[in-house]
């Protein structure tokens, strides 16, 4: 059991801001899906980022940063592509590029990004807390109004996926849809985007989708890592010392090279349906994320105080596991990831093709 206060001090404090997949995971599936686009598909999407509002600020200005004014058109798109991914976590922040305060009062929306469906330890543990054992809301309609506390990432997705398709819309306002769209199809392939833990008496309001959940050790797991937070654990694991254009093609190709892995995401590549994702999501959280072993460990420890200065004030559940258990969660995470990022980028590419083909 975990009980030393003087442990926080081992634990580097939880980051202002979370974001599903970090950098590496989020361009891995952008890739993928531009490798399963046409040329006249791929235009498309190239046709709304050209005209992206933020294009300057957030496109134009690192991408010469990264690679240059020389870059050949395919290598343009391949970039833009990338860069797209990871938009909606760009404009999380107030400051580091030009116009970056407007950019985000104007475009972000932190509720969009997740769908938390609960997870209990136990059926006894689901009885005593009734008020959190309830279905997101998943509907959305042309001309629906935003809600006060927001559309999650389900409603989303639909809203978007109707824009996309809507030839009214702007490519202007097509273009942040798509930024959307990117990005969402990554977080919902990110179990922890799609949960979180209750447990009566030490955490029964949740545990904020894995980031109240802190496992001793974990930060030396990944690359660029600094926290033992479950939630950023699972962001990491395809961030690498590099997270450029180059270094995510590279690590796309070793990829590619399991041929059996992308032939079993081809097998559920062609659901669409945001819904599903979330579902799915949800069952791999619980059967990864909140592994029965991690469970078991939870069920020992009371919670601590949250550091000073981290995003979350509520108390944290900090578990040290046997080597063993340790090493098969981290091992048996890293797989699943791997099926989740192949499976997130077909599915993108799947989603692209169909809102072209409904907005002829």
């Amino acid at each position: 059991m975990i009980r030393p206060l003087a442990l926080l001090a081992t634990l580097t404090l939880l980051t202002s801001q979370t974001k599903a997949w970090w950098d590496g995971g989020h361009k891995m599936i952008a890739l993928i899906a531009y490798e399963h686009l046409t040329p006249e598909e791929r235009s498309w999407v190239m046709q709304r980022l050209n005209v992206h509002p933020t294009r300057s600020e957030l496109f134009d200005l690192p991408m010469q940063e990264e690679s240059g004014n020389n870059v050949s058109e395919e290598t343009k798109a391949q970039w833009f592509f990338a860069q797209n991914s990871i938009w909606c976590d760009l404009i999380r922040s107030r400051d580091g590029f030009p116009n970056a305060a407007t950019i985000n009062r104007t475009y972000h929306h932190s509720g969009w990004h997740y769908t938390d469906i609960a997870v209990f330890p136990s059926e006894a543990a689901r009885a005593a807390l009734p008020g959190f054992d309830v279905v997101p809301p998943m509907d959305w309609q042309p001309g629906m109004a935003e809600p006060e506390n927001g559309f999650n990432s389900v409603q989303t997705v639909k809203r978007v996926v109707h824009e996309l398709s809507d030839p009214s819309e702007s490519l202007a306002d097509q273009a942040v849809a798509l930024s959307w769209l990117f990005h969402l199809s990554g977080d919902f392939h990110q179990p922890c985007h799609c949960a979180a833990l209750h447990i009566p008496g030490s955490m029964p309001d949740g545990d904020r989708g894995g980031n109240r959940i802190m496992i001793f050790g974990l930060k030396h797991q990944n690359v660029g890592l600094q926290s033992d937070a479950l939630h950023l654990f699972w962001d990491s694991i395809w961030n690498g010392e590099k997270n450029g254009l180059s270094a995510i093609q590279q690590r796309l190709k070793t990829l590619e090279e399991d041929q059996a892995l992308f032939s079993a995401a081809e097998s559920s590549a062609s659901n669409i349906n945001p819904e599903d994702w979330l579902r799915e999501g949800h069952a791999l959280a619980v059967s990864h994320v909140y592994s029965p072993t991690l469970l078991e460990y939870l069920a020992k420890e009371t919670p601590l105080p949250s550091p000073s200065g981290s995003k979350y004030k509520e108390p944290l559940l900090i578990v040290k596991m046997q080597t063993e258990a340790f090493q098969k969660y981290v091992t048996d995470s890293k797989l699943a990831s791997r099926r989740q990022i192949a499976l997130a980028g077909l599915r993108l590419a799947a989603t692209i093709k169909s809102v072209i083909a409904a907005s002829k």
